[in-house]
């Protein structure tokens, strides 16, 4: 009877532990898509980090935190770079989690678009290649991802003319990305659900 009682507090210790965390989690996701400012996103991103360390096998406790982060390299002009490694750290522990997430490979060439961002003409190429190439994974693990458009028109609409990109050949992907944001059903309350925003902003500029 001893044992029994021990294996059920564990398991009932576990089951609470698991809701603590999701309910943190969902608290801070609500804010996602009210934040703007640097010094918000570096808010969010700490409070995200502190549920992941916490909570290190919960995937989107890493995905968030990683995901938070490539958004305050986005929103600086500097330092670009240390964010996005703090961003890989925790997008590493997500791959490990989920080796095969559509979300996952978006999320790496997210990142790669950030890294860009700090020496373009230096980085451009070889990190693009490796965007796409990641996006290309994201396609094909979940063709109706909206945020796989996204990024990906995102990518070619900052990418000059000269070099295959810009505008008109961004525009198609954008404005695929709205037909599926439109039609993306979530999982539940914790299902990534970013980049509606950002696809109409774009295309408010044609």
């Amino acid at each position: 009877m001893k044992y029994i009682a021990l294996i059920g507090f564990f398991l009932s210790t576990l089951v609470s532990f698991s809701q603590n965390t999701t309910e943190l989690l969902t608290r801070q996701i609500v804010k996602i898509e009210k934040t703007t400012t640097e010094k918000a996103w570096l808010e969010l991103a700490k409070e995200f980090e502190k549920i992941a360390k916490e909570a290190p096998k919960n995937w989107y406790a890493q995905y968030y935190t990683s995901y938070a982060y490539i958004a305050l390299a986005n929103a600086l002009e500097k330092d670009k770079d240390a964010w996005c490694d703090k961003a890989e750290t925790y997008l590493n522990n997500a791959f490990a989690i989920e080796k095969a997430s559509s979300e996952n490979y978006v999320l790496k060439a997210y990142l790669l678009s950030a890294r860009i961002q700090v020496n373009p003409m230096m980085r451009g190429a070889s990190m693009g290649k490796a965007s796409k190439k990641q996006l290309d994974l994201a396609q094909k693990a979940n063709p109706d991802n909206p945020r796989y458009y996204y990024v990906r028109g995102m990518g070619i609409y900052n990418t000059p003319a000269i070099f295959g990109g810009g505008k008109k050949k961004a525009k198609p992907y954008l404005e695929k990305a709205l037909v599926k944001y439109k039609e993306y059903k979530a999982s539940s309350a914790l299902s990534p659900d970013w980049g509606k925003t950002e696809t109409k902003k774009l295309l408010s500029t044609y």
